[in-house]
């Protein structure tokens, strides 16, 4: 007698949670990213959504980060579920399981993992602050992380590279967010397409008339049973059973490893879109869409340090390097190091030294911090010019080179997930926040134990005065980038040292 279909899918759908749950992290991630956005970085990001115009209240801008915090973990999650599982669930589907339970179980797991998030998100809103419409914001909160549930699930099923797929869903957030109706004019042409623009506006209670007769909310519903819809398809597509198919010297050694290695990222072209697209397309519609208003920032010269007041153009211009070159080869680091762990322990088995296959990485990592600032540097230069281009360009680097060492120290601690999420985070709290001189003239006093502190204050001086005066940050900038790069040797040394 033969299992009905519903049970099948429901006893699948519970042990893809138990699959989820078996690695602690997620469960812990999945709580604190809510609590870390939402309840320490709501006030920061309402105060930066009204620098940008953003034309609502407050605390309706602190309830858009219930929102937007649900729809990264959402996304994530979603992303990562099926992935992770795309190989398994095919060979369940070739076994002879229904390719549709399998891909509804998949999602149904999934959207289990998006209530959650949004109702981590709504719980860490409601600590913080009182909620004026709490329908509204619960309603709105869910459609985020359901859209993005389906935008995570979709690149799982489509792109078998795990970094280019996270890289592609954390940059059509972060444009969605930063260059939505929340952190500017709602009537903006530029963020319409947007996924969440319409659950947006819902939690803004800021009608448009973009919709046309279906409204702002029969929009958000669209996108959100369209981007549920569009899952499923993708991951029918990718999930039924396919067709069956017919079957030196050490300085030399060093060399081959650098080069190969090299290759092996060099033949990832959407990569390469990404880490030079990205920075093209983020930096420039982030300047173009500040105001150009007064900014207040403080300044080193002579050995005194004063407030001066700049244009809030320069000074968003500035930042935005340091925050764009933090996130992308922060990424970068950790997937160069996680993709390769186990080719790299087999050249270990086969003759190389450690160093050597040490040095071939870290000096890939270091290549893609050296492009990514350099075409971070040289979008900025058309609507930015900073007082000293060498200090401005050398503490560029150095932040994309300590962040990318951090990637690689991250990676093979906490796994992918836990290591995306991270490097989310840290360079979020870090640059995005602590360092971030468009929300106060200077940082706050727990900034200085971050690890771009000394860089961004070497970054800021190069870029408003014509002398160098942050020896400090000198200092800092490269013990930070010592410690870490001995850090990175050390672990990557035990990732690919061969196991018993």
């Amino acid at each position: 007698m033969s299992t009905p279909t519903a049970t099948l899918t429901g006893l699948a759908t519970w042990r893809y949670l138990l699959e989820y749950a078996r690695r602690p992290l997620n469960l812990v991630l999945l709580a604190a990213v809510p609590v870390v956005f939402v309840a320490l970085s709501a006030g920061a990001l309402a105060d930066f959504g009204r620098i940008l115009g953003a034309e609502t209240t407050f605390g309706q801008l602190e309830a858009a980060t219930a929102g937007w915090a649900a729809a990264l973990l959402a996304g994530v999650a979603g992303f990562f579920h099926v992935a992770g599982s795309r190989d398994a669930d095919h060979r369940i589907a070739s076994a002879g399981s229904a390719t549709a339970s399998v891909v509804t179980a998949r999602l149904a797991s999934s959207l289990l993992l998006a209530a959650v998030a949004a109702a981590g998100a709504l719980l860490a809103l409601a600590v913080r602050t009182d909620v004026a419409d709490p329908a509204r914001a619960v309603l709105a909160t869910g459609m985020f992380a359901v859209i993005y549930l389906g935008i995570g699930a979709t690149i799982g099923a489509l792109v078998r590279s795990e970094v280019n797929g996270s890289l592609l869903l954390i940059f059509v957030w972060m444009f969605d967010v930063f260059l939505g109706p929340g952190m500017g004019n709602a009537d903006s042409l530029v963020n319409r397409v947007f996924p969440a623009h319409f659950p947006t506006l819902v939690m803004l209670d800021a009608s448009t008339g973009h919709a046309g007769p279906l409204g702002d909310l029969g929009a958000s519903l669209t996108w959100t049973i369209g981007g549920l819809a569009l899952a499923f398809v993708a991951l029918v597509a990718t999930t039924r059973p396919a067709r069956a198919r017919a079957s030196a010297s050490s300085w030399s050694r060093l060399r081959y490893g650098l080069r190969f290695a090299w290759r092996e990222y060099r033949r990832n072209r959407a990569l390469w879109v990404l880490l030079v697209g990205l920075p093209i397309f983020f930096i420039t519609l982030s300047i173009a869409t500040t105001p150009d208003d007064p900014a207040p920032v403080e300044l080193a010269e002579g050995g005194q340090r004063s407030v001066t007041v700049l244009s809030m153009v320069d000074v968003h211009g500035a930042i935005m390097v340091a925050i764009t070159v933090a996130f992308l080869t922060g990424l970068a680091g950790l997937f160069v190091v996680l993709g390769s762990a186990e080719g790299d322990r087999r050249l270990v088995i086969a003759g190389f030294r450690p160093r050597e296959v040490l040095t071939a990485r870290l000096g890939v990592v270091t290549l893609a911090a050296a492009l990514v600032s350099a075409v971070s540097l040289a979008v900025t230069a058309f609507s930015f010019a900073p007082k000293v281009w060498v200090t401005f360009a050398l503490a560029t680097f150095a932040i994309a080179l300590t962040y990318g060492m951090i990637g690689v120290v991250i990676g093979p601690l906490v796994g992918r997930l836990g290591g995306l999420y991270l490097m989310f985070l840290l360079p979020f709290l870090d640059v995005g926040l602590a360092q971030n001189v468009m929300f106060d003239a200077a940082p706050p006093s727990w900034a200085a134990w971050m690890p771009a502190y000394g860089a961004v204050r070497v970054l800021v001086d190069g870029a408003f005065t014509p002398n160098f005066n942050e020896t400090v940050g000198l200092v800092l900038t490269l013990s930070w980038l010592i410690a870490i790069t001995g850090a990175a040797a050390t672990v990557f040394h035990r990732l690919a040292a061969p196991r018993n």
